[in-house]
């Protein structure tokens, strides 16, 4: 099985930091192949698919980062179908952010990139000024969303 690795930076940060999850059993992430047949087209197709186990691990490892770095933080995992799988709002982290980290994370799976690549494309005359107006409003251009791939595949994201 692989393992998922998140890259993040924060300006809190000095350096980029790295989330590292290991998955040594099948309970952390259920992961199908999909093969087409070569005479004609399915019409079906299996996905990768984030399971609840890891998205509490990776919800585990974001806590203590919040920690070392002294920032309580809301931390929202969603699958690459956006639904929410798990949620923690830490201690001291700020109401007003619940919104914020869950739709991170939505915009992140949803659109496969992270949140932050947005920041210049969305002012005023920007190639995608108004985004944040698209989905319901839950398209969000505040950085922290960040893509969990497994095997080059968005299977979800965290934000």
């Amino acid at each position: 099985m692989p393992s998922i690795y998140i890259q993040y930076s924060s300006p809190l940060l000095t350096t980029p930091s790295r989330i590292t999850i290991a998955s040594n059993t099948q309970t952390t992430i259920t992961h199908t192949q999909h093969t087409m047949p070569s005479s004609k087209a399915s019409a079906t197709q299996s996905l990768p698919t984030l399971s609840l186990a890891a998205a509490h691990i990776l919800t585990t490892a974001c806590t203590q980062a919040s920690a070392r770095i002294g920032v309580p933080m809301n931390i929202a995992v969603v699958d690459a179908t956006l639904h929410l799988l798990s949620f923690a709002r830490l201690p001291g982290a700020k109401l007003t952010s619940i919104d914020i980290a869950i739709n991170k994370a939505f915009t992140a799976a949803g659109h496969r990139v992270p949140t932050h690549t947005y920041k210049e494309a969305v002012w005023p005359g920007g190639a995608a000024y108004g985004i944040e107006n698209s989905n319901g409003g839950r398209f969000t251009v505040i950085g922290g969303g960040l893509p969990i791939v497994v095997d080059g595949q968005v299977v979800g994201a965290v934000g």
